[in-house]
């Protein structure tokens, strides 16, 4: 869930750094750091953020090689000594590392008797002191370098520079890593983002390579220490950068870009002849018997969408938490299909469940915002939501985008559900909201931003809604939210309801519309205020929000950006970090 940056060859080292820092910090920024390579090795870093570690730099600091690291804590607390890069043991090595080293005890306890001695609390230092270990004996960092792979078990992407060589070494293993290919200068990073504004050429390091670059040259290596030849491939910049366009927040920017996410995947996936869509994978997804679904958080929340997609289309399905699913693993039906959803490909629970899907020999497709990421490499096939970047840690953009996949899916396989231009409709009722209730919406977040609880209700497909809705109010606002699923208020959740209690109420679906109704009097009655969103044919007068009216199938799509906007608006007025709530990262890249 760390990011890691490195650069060997650039004018502005410095800058690369901090500014690449700063744009990987979506994925940990608990803490910073970077390390120069002069004639020694020099190292600054900070327990707080990234322009802290710029402004203890001193501003004519620079050199031709450094590395850097924006950290989310896993070992140790965010202290100085737990902040990378971290040293090794008789200062001839420095390291930045993305990953979680599962058996770095056995490894230190190895350690201390060889006489080295250790000043943090992470793993991460227990891989450079290893490395330099095997470096006392190998006198070679390549060699060492394998040596220590073949020690260690868990994730790493791993940046390390070596007192006196003009190199940057790489290592990798289920945490991403590329290289960006320039001319005169090589760069390293967690994803492309940081390196898009000096190159559009990357490497995707792929699982148990290593390897360096240096300022005129790249060399990598497989687990044997086979020498690999690998060419770079080029990345569209629009879909990688990192850019607010006038926007205070990226949550803000990534909400208002769902219109153009949605149509951008209807014109690439909807043809007029059809679907553009791997047909071998349509067929093998029309011969299985039950289609199995794992993703966690927001990913898993689009997974309850796409499973009652394929269910109303006859086909039996099953969303799982991969997290839960990962340690018991379950397959319905003779010849299952496995669809995995995650935003960054990346998610460290999914990879570890890819893993037991191929041992079983079972096909599989992700869908994901990211080309070349982990899964999308490791699965049978794969669907891009071609997004575009998102920086936010709280997804909004790409659950739609995930949604609309599964929905564009399930009709070329099934022709069940999107009527002619239900999509472009969507895109419009979009934009209304986005134009003439956004005002409203600060209001409601303004009446419960001080409000300890909050509940959502739905039925069907509304329900699956309010469970994202919810989730994104806890992620950023910190108020304690739960989705309940109408039916189920009486079956307890409505002991929790007192005087005041805020209930955000959907109402999209005409089947349910009258039980929610009568779940909206229960919950007044105990004293609850309730704001109820819902479409123009079901509305009622004192209805807070009433929107376009829609197939409920699209609910996800459309009123999702309500709850998003209640979301922004609630922990802007709290004052809180929009894009960086506490404690959370970005990409999970740790179980």
């Amino acid at each position: 869930m760390c990011g890691i940056v490195g650069s060997i060859g650039l004018n502005k080292t410095r800058q690369y750094i901090i500014d690449g820092l700063k744009t990987l910090d979506y994925r940990g920024y608990d803490s910073a750091g970077l390390a120069f390579l002069n004639a020694e090795i020099e190292i600054f870093k900070e327990p707080e953020t990234v322009d802290k570690l710029d402004a203890s730099i001193p501003i004519d600091k620079d050199g031709k090689i450094a590395i850097g690291h924006t950290r989310w804590a896993t070992h140790g607390k965010p202290t100085k000594n737990n902040s990378h890069p971290h040293l090794s043991f008789h200062r001839e090595f420095a390291l930045v590392h993305n990953g979680v080293i599962e058996n770095f005890l056995e490894l230190k306890k190895k350690l201390l008797k060889e006489g080295f001695s250790f000043v943090s609390d992470t793993d991460s230092e227990v891989i450079v002191n290893l490395i330099e270990y095997h470096y006392s004996t190998a006198k070679d960092v390549l060699k060492s370098l394998k040596m220590t792979m073949d020690e260690l078990k868990g994730s790493y992407a791993i940046g390390l520079i070596h007192k006196g060589e003009e190199r940057i070494y790489v290592m990798k293993n289920a945490s991403p890593l590329l290289i960006g290919v320039g001319n005169g200068f090589n760069l390293i990073a967690s994803d492309a983002s940081p390196m898009i504004e000096y190159t559009d050429q990357f490497i995707e390091l792929e699982d148990k390579e290593f390897g360096y670059i240096s300022q005129s040259e790249y060399s990598l290596f497989d687990k044997d220490g086979n020498a690999l030849d690998r060419k770079p491939t080029a990345k569209e910049a629009e879909l990688v950068r990192h850019n607010l366009n006038g926007y205070d927040h990226f949550m803000l920017k990534e909400i208002e870009e769902i219109e153009t996410v949605v149509r951008r995947l209807a014109s690439l996936y909807h043809k007029e002849d059809g679907y553009a869509f791997d047909k071998e994978m349509i067929r093998k997804l029309k011969e299985s018997d039950h289609i199995i679904f794992l993703g966690c958080g927001t990913s898993y929340h689009a997974s309850l969408v796409g499973g009652r997609y394929f269910e109303e289309s006859g086909v039996p399905t099953a969303s799982y938490i991969a997290s839960e699913w990962a340690f018991h693993p379950m397959f319905p039906g003779k010849k299952p299909f496995i669809i995995f959803i995650s935003q960054s490909g990346e998610t460290a629970d999914l990879i570890h469940c890819l893993k037991i899907v191929k041992e079983h020999g079972y096909e599989s497709l992700i869908i994901t915002n990211t080309k070349g990421s982990t899964l999308e490499r490791g699965c049978t096939y794969s669907l891009l939501l071609n997004a575009g970047v998102e920086v936010s840690v709280a997804s909004t953009k790409a659950y739609v985008a995930q949604v609309v996949a599964l929905l564009l899916l399930v009709n070329a396989s099934y022709h069940t559900f999107i009527e002619p231009n239900a999509l472009n409709k969507a895109c419009e009722s979009i934009a209304n909201i986005r134009k003439s209730f956004k005002g409203v919406i600060k209001n409601i977040a303004s009446e419960i931003k001080d409000k300890n609880d909050i509940f959502y209700l739905g039925r069907g497909f509304d329900y699956y809604l309010s469970l994202e809705a919810s989730l994104k109010l806890k992620e950023i606002s910190y108020i304690h939210s739960e989705a309940i699923a109408g039916g189920e208020l009486k079956h307890g959740p409505i002991a929790l309801i007192e005087q005041g209690t805020p209930v955000i109420v959907f109402i999209t679906d005409k089947a349910t519309a009258a039980s929610m109704r009568g779940n909206v009097e229960e919950v007044k009655s105990r004293g609850a205020k309730a704001y109820i969103i819902s479409t123009k044919e079901l509305s009622k007068e004192g209805d807070a929000i009433v929107v376009d009216d829609f197939d409920s199938y699209l609910s996800s799509i459309i009123v999702s950006s309500i709850a998003f906007y209640l979301a922004y608006f609630v922990s802007l007025l709290k004052g809180y970090n929009v894009d960086k709530p506490r404690n959370l990262a970005k990409s999970v890249t740790v179980e």
